[in-house]
């Protein structure tokens, strides 16, 4: 149940720190070999214990570069509610400048947490702000399209953009690929010139 998955601000060792609540046994490991035996055991009156599925949010370079070939904002997201074009959004840091995807605007992941914790957001009110600075509105009808470097980051600006409120989650999505599938191809198209200046 998704709805029972939530984020802890911080560290483990905060959370042991602040007197948090740690089980210290060991965990049984369900196996894939566990996972087959349990569905051929089953009969067609059981429910199984799970079942896989595509995984919702997720786009690969195909979907990447049809968005960077419609077009696109150039790095630039002013006209954002009146344009269907992709926002493609990136959290690198000095990385990016030597290069990302085009059209890709530049949103640091240092620029979303605090100086003293990396582990945690800055305030609502300051992710709004670094997404206005950057000339994206949360709350667009247009798709957004998130890639860092290997598909780790990015998770994290998919999330600063669920705490500003951005509840259209269909029609956002992780390039998982990232930067490490799309360089490392010498058929896409690159660029360098920074695009966008967020602190």
């Amino acid at each position: 149940d998704p709805n029972k998955v939530k984020l802890m601000q911080g560290s483990l060792e905060e959370w042991i720190q602040k007197g948090g609540p740690i089980e210290t046994s060991s965990t049984r490991i369900i196996y894939t070999d566990d996972l087959i035996n349990n569905v051929k055991r089953s009969t067609s009156t059981q429910q199984t214990i799970y079942k896989a599925r595509d995984p919702p949010n997720i786009v690969n370079m195909q979907d990447m570069l049809d968005a960077v070939r419609n077009g696109q904002n150039d790095g630039v997201a002013e006209d954002s509610d009146t344009t269907n074009a992709d926002i493609i959004l990136d959290p690198r840091g000095t990385t990016f400048d030597a290069g990302h995807i085009p059209s890709a605007i530049n949103i640091p992941y240092r620029s979303i947490v605090t100086k003293d914790d990396l582990l945690k957001f800055k305030s609502k009110h300051e992710l709004e702000t670094i997404f206005e600075k950057a000339g994206v509105n949360v709350h667009t009808d247009q798709r957004i399209l998130l890639s860092c470097g290997t598909g780790v980051s990015v998770c994290h600006l998919y999330l600063a953009l669920q705490e500003c409120g951005r509840d259209n989650t269909d029609k956002t999505f992780v390039y998982d690929g990232s930067w490490a599938e799309w360089g490392a191809d010498d058929s896409t198209p690159k660029a360098t010139t920074p695009v966008s200046d967020s602190s």
